[in-house]
């Protein structure tokens, strides 16, 4: 499959995210949600600013981390919403609203890829944790952006790296994201996840914990210690570039 390349730039809330086109997944509608109209708006990021990554297949060097925003139109999702982007794809700009359909995430993938399955144990395992709380004080972007790079790793490769593969990493997020990836691969998936698909926005993930469903898993101590090991590194990183 071949990508038309382009590198997006952020300078700010009305500055358009610019990336290459990729075909994911179908986007037919199943169960009560999914294939539901409804109007998406992002309007910032959910934790502090996007940080810059260079990734390869495809091709993206730009900023990268979870958008915040609401949706309105899809009944029990309404209301405001923390995103993540499952397609290096398209263009999208702040404080507009775009049309999608609510999608269930297994059919956006397909059953046979095991992707949405996948996504689930890593955004159930970031909540179970409470990765976010846990995070030092002015990281929690750095816990975002690398959170988005396992995201696309999911959706872009078959590996559990961004060191290699396919979709690979070049900048300093790359180990956090690999950690998350390794410690999430045996978690249970707690969570009932959509994609809001659009054909003039990029495709953005949304989750909610499946009902009756309250999240048991414990982490085995070194899993997590490789977790806090490589955020910790993000997060003396970043102090001495200050």
């Amino acid at each position: 499959m071949t990508a038309v390349r382009a590198v997006p730039k952020v300078r700010g809330m009305n500055t358009s995210l610019h990336i290459t086109r990729a075909v994911i997944g179908a986007t037919l509608a199943l169960g009560a949600l999914a294939g539901q109209a409804a109007t998406m708006t992002l309007s910032g990021w959910a934790h502090g600013n996007g940080n810059n990554v260079q990734t390869s297949a495809p091709v993206y060097n730009g900023a990268a981390g979870g958008f915040a925003g609401t949706l309105s139109g899809s009944v029990d999702l309404d209301g405001n919403i923390r995103t993540y982007c499952v397609e290096l794809s398209q263009v999208f700009h702040w404080n507009v609203g775009y049309s999608v359909n609510v999608v269930d995430a297994t059919t956006h993938f397909g059953t046979a890829s095991g992707k949405a399955g996948r996504l689930g144990q890593l955004l159930s395992y970031v909540q179970d944790q409470d990765l976010f709380a846990l995070a030092a004080a002015g990281s929690q972007d750095n816990l975002s952006t690398s959170l988005q790079l396992a995201v696309w790793n999911i959706v872009y490769d078959t590996d559990a790296t961004l060191a290699g593969g396919s979709f690979a990493d070049a900048s300093s997020f790359a180990a956090a994201a690999s950690a998350l990836l390794a410690a999430s691969q045996n978690w249970t998936n707690a969570l009932d996840l959509w994609v809001l698909a659009s054909s003039t926005a990029q495709d953005q993930l949304v989750w909610r914990t499946s009902p009756g469903n309250t999240g048991q898993d414990v982490p085995e101590p070194a899993s997590l210690a490789l977790v806090s090991l490589a955020l910790g590194g993000l997060a003396l990183s970043r102090r001495r570039r200050a």
